[in-house]
């Protein structure tokens, strides 16, 4: 397992890395600080550049929608507020094309492993919502589409990919918000799509019309995830607590025949109804945190598991392959502050 450290203080949001320009691309996570600065490092660990694009001068992006993506040997663009902005790694602004259409997003993800997807000269990314949407409506499930199609030559967005009519989403029931958030990953003329909770891989062409070719199910065990509500009531505590209780497929990503995937498994039954009791037993989150940590589970092209532990000192949710190369980001740790960071070149084991 080949790894990088970066010589750095603080705590990072990697968001992209290009082993061919040997370029590192990430954040400080620092919700306090005033700008959002971008830091440029090489395999080495050195940091190369770092300046800061928010804010509302001409080259500045505003606020970024989803993860930085390194799209030249010496470039990278920000899906933002502001465009599609385009920076050589000194800062300098090279290109800005406008959004068409542009609602201000529901909510945003900004992590490794889970970022734009380039399609020819477009980009894939999950639909961000609107604020405008009503998510209690009989219909929203039946209008709705999952992903989005970028083209950062025009500022064009499409709306792709509805929820399949098989989707447990679809069966009339409501469920919290987020629940149907997308992960997926492309091979050749495939799209692979696992929409939130359901334990299911959706298999579409990965061009337009990206018409269903067939669907996996996750052979998952002890895999405990909500199956929706009857009715939709606003301010039932109960309903929006499965959001931190069910299961939910957090990433996916296809190597070689194998599925990988990043999961959080969801409380048994005993421990959903404690969560909702008036007397919650002491310590009671804390071991639910331990008792279900984020898992890998590596499955054959059946969905069958050949594989599912939890990855020792790795971040699960960060897995992103670039040139065929697996990545993960390491996970600190908790007992001595370092001043560097890790990322890893992952292989795959198969038992």
């Amino acid at each position: 397992m080949d790894s990088i450290q970066i010589h750095y203080l603080g705590n990072p949001i990697v968001h992209d890395i290009d082993p061919l320009s040997k370029t590192v691309l990430f954040m400080e996570n620092n919700r306090y600080s005033v700008g959002e600065e971008i830091f440029v490092a090489d395999f080495n660990g050195n940091i190369l550049a770092s300046f800061i694009k928010d804010g509302d001068t001409r080259d500045t992006y505003g606020h970024i929608m989803a993860p930085l993506v390194i799209d030249g040997k010496n470039s990278f663009m920000a899906y933002a507020f502001n465009g599609f902005m385009c920076y050589d790694f000194s800062g300098n602004l090279i290109s800005r094309i406008k959004l068409v259409d542009f609602h201000n997003p529901n909510y945003r993800r900004i992590a490794m492993g889970r970022g734009l997807l380039k399609l020819g000269e477009k980009y894939l990314y999950m639909d961000l919502g609107s604020r405008d949407f009503e998510y209690g409506s009989k219909d929203f499930f039946d209008n709705y589409y999952a992903m989005s199609l970028l083209d950062p030559k025009t500022g064009r967005t499409e709306s792709i990919i509805p929820l399949p009519e098989t989707s447990i989403f679809r069966k009339g029931n409501f469920f919290f918000r987020y629940a149907w958030e997308p992960t997926f990953d492309v091979e050749d003329n495939q799209l692979f799509v696992v929409f939130g909770l359901e334990p299911t891989i959706y298999v579409f062409e990965n061009q337009s019309p990206f018409s269903l070719i067939s669907k996996i199910p996750i052979k998952l065990s002890n895999y405990h995830y909500f199956k929706g509500a009857k009715k939709y009531n606003r301010d039932d505590i109960r309903f929006y607590g499965h959001k931190r209780s069910s299961g939910k497929i957090l990433n996916i990503k296809k190597i070689k025949d194998y599925f990988l995937l990043a999961y959080f498994p969801g409380y048994d039954h005993g421990d959903v109804e404690e969560s909702f009791s008036d007397n919650i037993s002491p310590g009671f989150w804390e071991r639910m945190r331990k008792k279900y940590p984020i898992r890998i589970a590596i499955l054959d092209s059946h969905g069958k598991v050949v594989n599912d532990f939890v990855p020792d000192g790795l971040w699960a949710t960060s897995m992103l392959v670039r040139n065929g190369e697996l990545w993960m980001l390491g996970k600190p740790d908790g007992e001595i502050e370092r001043d560097y960071f890790q990322l890893f070149k992952v292989g795959l084991k198969i038992e």
